[in-house]
C-alpha cells in the first residue's frame, strides 16, 4: 500500500503470471500467498483442450484472491497468481511433472511419482475426476521449460526473497498460503470443518500459529480442523523453515462460505468471509509483533 493508502502492485514482468503487493514498505513479517485463484487461461491451453473449458474451473480456488482484498487494503504484503492453475500448479515441485504431459526431453529433475502427480494433479494438471484427461496432446518440452523458468521459478524466488528479508529485519517471518476447498462431508456426529489450518503436522511452522487460529475460529463459531484433510503441500515444504524462524501455514476456506450455490460466482457470504480472513491475518500479525524470538523458534 502506498502512502496514499492504495494497494500497490509490483510487477517486474507484465507476463510473469503473478503480482506482488505492498512490499515497497514492509512493516510486519507476514506474507500472504494465493497460488490457485488465477483466471488467466492462455491460448495454448484453450487450443489443446479436449473437455469443455468450464470444466477447468474445478481446478481453481475460485475467487480466493477476493478473500484477501481487505488484507491487501490494510497493507499486508501479498503475492497473487493470476495465471490459471491449469497452466502450472505453483503448489507442486518441478519434480512432480508428469512425464505423460511432455513431448520431448526436458531438463527438469526426474519425477518423484508423487501421489498427487499419479492422480493427475502434478506440476501441469493432466486429468480431473469425472472429466478424464484434459488435453488433446502432450505439451512440447521447451514450452513446459519456459513455464517453469518464467512463472514457477520466479514465483518461489519472490516468496523466498520476501521471507528472507523479513526474517533478517524482524527476526522471524510467516507465510500464509490461502486456498479454498469444496464443502467437506461430516464425519459421524462431528460437523464438517469449514476451515482447515495446515502446518504439515508441525513441520512447516511453530504450533503456536495454528493454535491461535484454531482458538479464534472456535470463538467465532466456525468449525475448523488442523491438517485433516489438507496439511499443506509444496509451498509449505519449500518455504517453511522453523529452525531459521521462517514459518509457513495454509488456510483452506470452504467455498460455500463465500460463493453462490453453484460454487461458481461470489455469493452473499463473500464480504463476511473476507472479513474473517483478514481478522485471522491480523491476529497473526499481532502475534508476530509481540512474540519473543525464542518462543517463535520453538
Amino acid at each position: 500500500m502506498n502512502r496514499n493508502g492504495h494497494v500497490t502492485p509490483m510487477d517486474s514482468n507484465d507476463d510473469c503470471g503473478f503480482r506482488l503487493f505492498n512490499t515497497e514498505r514492509i512493516d510486519l513479517p507476514l506474507l500472504v500467498s494465493v497460488p490457485h485463484a488465477g483466471r488467466d487461461y492462455p491460448a495454448e491451453l484453450h487450443d489443446n483442450l479436449r473437455i469443455p473449458a468450464a470444466e477447468l474451473l474445478r481446478l481453481e480456488d475460485r475467487y480466493a484472491d477476493r478473500l484477501v482484498a481487505p488484507a491487501m487494503a490494510a497493507g499486508i504484503p501479498t503475492i497473487i497468481a493470476h495465471r490459471a492453475r491449469a497452466w502450472m500448479d505453483l503448489n507442486r515441485g518441478v519434480d512432480e511433472l508428469d512425464p505423460e504431459m511432455v513431448s520431448g526431453a526436458i531438463g527438469a529433475p526426474k519425477s518423484t511419482g508423487s501421489a498427487k502427480m499419479r492422480g493427475g494433479l502434478g506440476l501441469v494438471p493432466r486429468r480431473l475426476v469425472h472429466s478424464g484427461d484434459l488435453w488433446k496432446q502432450r505439451f512440447p518440452a521447451d514450452e513446459i521449460s519456459q513455464r517453469i523458468a518464467n512463472y514457477h521459478t520466479p514465483y518461489h524466488q519472490t516468496i523466498g526473497q520476501c521471507l528472507s528479508g523479513m526474517a533478517t529485519r524482524f527476526g522471524s517471518a510467516l507465510l500464509v498460503d490461502i486456498h479454498s476447498m469444496p464443502p467437506l462431508a461430516a464425519a459421524g456426529t462431528h460437523p464438517a470443518p469449514r476451515i482447515v489450518i495446515g502446518d504439515r503436522f508441525g513441520q512447516s511452522a511453530a504450533s503456536i500459529y495454528s493454535e491461535m487460529l484454531l482458538e479464534r475460529l472456535k470463538q467465532t463459531g466456525i468449525t475448523a480442523a488442523l491438517n485433516h484433510p489438507y496439511p499443506g503441500d509444496y509451498i509449505l515444504r519449500r518455504h517453511g523453515n522453523a529452525r531459521k524462524n521462517i514459518h509457513a501455514i495454509q488456510i483452506e476456506v470452504d467455498r460455500s462460505l463465500y460463493l453462490d450455490s453453484e460454487l461458481r460466482e461470489p455469493g452473499d457470504g463473500m464480504e463476511a468471509t473476507a472479513a474473517l480472513v483478514v481478522d485471522l491475518l491480523m491476529l497473526l500479525a499481532d502475534l508476530l509483533g509481540g512474540l519473543p524470538l525464542p518462543l517463535a523458534a520453538e
